[in-house]
């Protein structure tokens, strides 16, 4: 992520815990000597990549080209290699920015060459000329910024090259066209001089992203507020990553920058803090192995903007449609899979890692989760109040709680959950303490976003710590209890599973869309009671 101190921006990235011990360092601080954003998060990409094979070679501890054992001072010269190249880097910007005052005055001196050209009857020979001096300056600014060009004797060649060439175009426009002009069509005396500018017609600028949004969606009453909020929050998230731009700089190729960005966000952030670091979030998806947005939430988003721009374009605010004609590979879905009984092992064996939240916290959010099927959000948000008996059973109960502006996630979300009985034995219970509010009163609830993503972020932590793979999360346990009571050889309905998890009926017959009142909790009760685990077994304290 970037850092800006003082006046120049840093890249910082923070070192994984499992490598620390290697580098000495918690996090890679480097100075990108710039104050130009734009440039700094160019460099910060490049930085991004290096220290991530930095990474991927220091847990594998073997070199990938050479294939031999390395050590830590292999990985500390590695480190190194990466700060000279970027010292590298920023020498090549520096003698760029040198350049950049005669590439300037050249660039002075050929916009009033080819306004006299669109005046004048000859073009040939001086159009050839111009032509190639702007490529040649073209070439030398490309190379001394990418930093192709290393050494002061090419910098000095190409620079003598543009010298030639705008001493010749010089020439020329004073000795007049004789040059390139068949004879009898100018007079070979004749001297050119510029022409008196004419006033540059008033044009209307292109206006801001967030002003065309509410010009051409927002206040058009005939579109749904849907469309509008889904709208409104795409566009939101285009100006945290790249600013309010003008709608006429908004391209193909900031597309596409975008289309990347999203590939690269972890499904959790579209559920947490809208204010977090878009940066900061890319790279703790790849930190982590989260999952990352899927193909169809990313042409969701481009079919919003597409959208958006159609009525730009019938309102002749843009002139063509850069979202549109993108390709989504909509078959890769982010994998999330059940549990098995193995994985189940190893996390009731290994010991949480978290210093912010207890053992005692990790497993009772956990055994709910196992033995319910219910969202952590659901979860973390159980107030003591919500423990109750329904026709004689105790139940966890999912409901709106308004006054902290918490719903379920769906309407069929609001239900009735018996609690298991293995997790009355565990002691599920003890948790309400009076005085209270939330059931799990240790975790702390944000200023903003939802109850719970601390516990979610560390359980990701911990997951990958222990060494489970990145097809298992936390909502893999939910995927557990589907798959479990539907593998079942009991009676279960599917309507009773169905109503437990908070799902949509999946039975659509009009029996049960439309004369269903309820179902008895009794038969709640016998659906869960289905759900067993023969290697889960989580302490209350280390």
């Amino acid at each position: 992520m970037l850092a800006l101190v003082g006046t120049h921006y840093h890249f910082r990235r923070v070192v994984p815990v499992a490598l620390r011990p290697l580098f000495g360092k918690t996090e890679f601080w480097i100075s990108l000597k710039t104050g130009n954003k734009s440039e700094a998060r160019l460099s910060a990409m490049a930085l991004h990549a290096q220290t991530s094979a930095l990474f991927r070679t220091a847990r594998l501890m073997t070199d990938p080209a050479q294939k031999k054992p390395i050590t830590k001072d292999d990985l500390l010269a590695l480190y190194e290699d990466i700060i000279k190249q970027q010292e590298k880097v920023i020498e090549n910007s520096e003698r760029a920015a040198a350049g950049q005052l005669k590439l300037e005055r050249y660039r002075a001196s050929m916009t009033r060459y080819a306004d006299l050209l669109k005046t004048r009857a000859f073009i040939t020979y001086s159009s050839e000329a111009l032509e190639r001096l702007n490529q040649n300056m073209i070439k030398l600014r490309k190379d001394m910024i990418t930093g192709t060009m290393q050494d002061k004797a090419s910098l000095a060649r190409k620079t003598e090259e543009i010298e030639r060439l705008h001493a010749t175009l010089v020439k020329l426009f004073q000795t007049g066209p004789a040059l390139s002009q068949p004879p009898g069509t100018v007079p070979p005396s004749h001297q050119l001089a510029p022409p008196t500018p004419s006033p540059a017609p008033d044009l209307p600028s292109s206006p801001r992203l967030t002003e065309a949004l509410q010009l051409a969606l927002l206040a058009d009453s005939q579109k749904s507020e849907a469309t509008k909020k889904e709208t409104a929050r795409t566009v939101a998230l285009f100006v945290r990553a790249f600013g309010d731009k003008r709608v006429k700089e908004i391209t193909g190729r900031v597309a596409g920058e975008f289309r990347d960005l999203l590939f690269s966000l972890p499904t959790s952030y579209a559920k947490g803090k809208q204010d977090l670091d878009l940066n900061a979030e890319v790279e703790r998806a790849q930190e982590f192995d989260l999952p990352t947005l899927s193909g169809k939430s990313v042409k969701n988003h481009f079919m919003r903007l597409s959208a958006l721009w159609n009525q730009l374009i019938r309102r002749e605010i843009a002139e063509k449609n850069p979202w549109s004609n993108w390709d989504f590979d909509l078959t890769k879905r982010n994998p999330r899979r059940a549990w098995s009984d193995d994985e189940l092992t190893l996390l009731s064996s290994s010991p949480w890692t978290c210093s912010t939240i207890s053992q005692a916290t990790f497993a009772g959010i956990t055994m709910v989760a196992a033995y319910s099927g219910m969202r952590l959000g659901e979860i973390c948000n159980l107030r003591n109040e919500d423990i109750q008996e329904v026709d004689g059973i105790p139940c966890f109960l999912i409901r709106p709680h308004p006054e902290d502006k918490w719903t379920p996630k769906t309407e069929a979300g609001t239900r009735n959950v018996p609690i298991h009985s293995a997790l009355l034995d565990w002691g599920i219970l003890d948790f309400k303490e009076d005085g209270e509010k939330f059931l799990f009163s240790e975790l702390k609830t944000p200023k903003s976003g939802p109850r719970g993503t601390d516990f979610g972020r560390n359980f990701s932590k911990f997951k990958t710590t222990i060494g489970l793979p990145a097809t298992i999360t936390f909502h893999s346990f939910r995927h557990t209890v589907s798959t479990r009571l539907r593998n079942q050889a009991g009676d279960l309905r599917e309507l009773w599973i169905d109503a437990l998890l908070g799902h949509e009926a999946s039975h659509k017959s009009q029996g049960a869309t439309t004369y269903l009142s309820g179902i008895a909790t009794e038969n709640l009760r016998q659906t869960v009671e289905a759900v067993s685990y023969p290697t889960l077994c989580l302490r209350r304290s280390l």
